[in-house]
């Protein structure tokens, strides 16, 4: 018989002038591209990996972690995914 883990995770506010520490980027089982940020990256990657997060419905299998980086002024979230749609297409990517 299996146990689960039924811990619940509360959701974080964050202010206008507070953006989560890192951006992430995974390329998936089915060649399309994660985008993500958070305090705690590698936390939130097992969470997308195991199905574990409200933004995605259903698990999604990461093949590669591709990078993780701290945001700037310059590499934000809207940015990188822009960056990734011009490159790979719009049907390529997931932003988180």
């Amino acid at each position: 018989m299996h146990s689960y883990n039924t811990t619940t995770i509360a959701p974080v506010s964050i202010t206008s002038n507070e953006r989560p520490a890192y951006v992430f980027v995974c390329l998936l089982k089915d060649a399309r591209y994660l985008i993500g940020q958070g305090n705690n990256p590698s936390k939130r990657i097992a969470c997308i990996n195991s199905g574990l997060n409200d933004a995605i419905p259903e698990p999604r299998q990461v093949k590669r972690v591709i990078g993780i980086k701290e945001q700037t002024e310059q590499r934000t979230l809207p940015s990188v995914v822009n960056r990734f749609c011009k490159r790979y297409g719009l049907d390529k990517v997931i932003a988180v």
